[in-house]
This record gives structure tokens, C-alpha cells and sequence, in this order.
């Protein structure tokens, strides 16, 4: 992480991110086939939308806030405030690769391991999150205002919509 400082859009980023987004949108599948009652036939699809979805978000979620840092011209710092979010996110996609390897081929529909993946995902990226803020901290305390702002519209929001929809789809 610390050897390519600042570029976002590098190939082994990519791929990286790519990879991610194929592997999170399998977990989700798993948790949609483990805690609901799917509907056998529309696997494929569903795991269709969810990766189409996902990556959507996920692409458009990176481009606000690289934009963001343009509008408030500090697009060094918001730059590798990404980098070292992204590459935590891509850090917990080994924990999430093992999670779908062991749901897939050893405890299909197992809850506690989607329950453990979840929480060491959850764990690595607060870790990344943690650190993230530390490291930047006169940065966030002089655009305090706009930090919040960011949390809200760009960090909040999505998993909220995506929450709702997802509960929603399966009810």
C-alpha cells in the first residue's frame, strides 16, 4: 500500500477492486441464500443484479469522492485518502474469498461463518477506516463540515439504500 502511494487507478487496483466486487456480491448472495427464502430459478440472475448493482455503486461512489476532492481542490490528500480505503476494502476481500471458498464447497448456508466473515470484514475495514483517520487528522478537523457532509451523502447513504433494498426484495 505504502509502495504506491496515491494511485487509485493503477492495474493492480483494478483488478484488485474487480475481484472485490465479484467476491462481495457472491457473500451477499450467500447471506440472500442463507438468512431469505430465494427463489431457486432466478439465481443467476439475482447474483446478476447484485453484481451489476455493486459495481455501480461502487464506481460511482469513487468518482463523487475524487470529484469531491477536485470542487474542494485537495486532490492530493482525498486521493490517497481513497488509495488507502480501497486498498483496505481489497484486504478484506482475502477474508471474504475464504468466507465464499467454506460456503460454497465445505457449510453451504452456514450462518456463522457468514457471521465471522462479517465481522473480520467489518473489523479489517474499521481498522482501514481507523488508521485512515488518524493519519489525516489535521486535514478532517479543518473541513470538518465537509467530512460530515462526505459521510453522510457518500459512506452512509449508499448502505442505507442498499440495506432497503435488499430487505426489501426479500420480503
Amino acid at each position: 500500500m505504502y509502495n504506491k502511494k496515491d494511485k487509485v487507478f493503477n492495474w493492480f487496483n483494478i483488478l484488485l477492486s474487480i475481484f472485490q466486487a465479484l467476491n462481495l456480491s457472491l457473500f451477499i448472495f450467500f447471506i440472500n441464500e442463507s438468512f431469505f427464502a430465494p427463489i431457486e430459478k432466478y439465481e443467476l440472475e439475482t447474483y446478476g443484479t447484485l453484481l451489476l448493482g455493486l459495481s455501480l455503486v461502487l464506481t460511482v461512489k469513487l468518482f463523487f469522492q475524487l470529484a469531491n476532492g477536485f470542487i474542494f481542490n485537495s486532490e492530493q490528500t482525498i486521493s490517497e485518502i481513497v488509495f488507502k480505503k480501497i486498498s483496505y476494502f481489497n484486504y478484506s476481500g482475502v477474508v471474504m474469498l475464504i468466507a465464499n471458498l467454506i460456503l460454497n464447497f465445505v457449510y453451504p448456508e452456514s450462518k456463522v461463518v457468514i457471521l465471522i466473515g462479517s465481522l473480520l470484514i467489518l473489523l479489517i475495514n474499521g481498522i482501514g477506516w481507523f488508521t485512515t483517520l488518524k493519519s489525516h487528522r489535521k486535514f478532517i478537523t479543518s473541513n470538518f463540515v465537509y467530512f460530515i457532509l462526505y459521510l453522510c451523502a457518500l459512506e452512509v447513504a449508499p448502505v442505507i439504500l442498499i440495506g432497503t433494498y435488499l430487505l426489501e426484495r426479500s420480503l
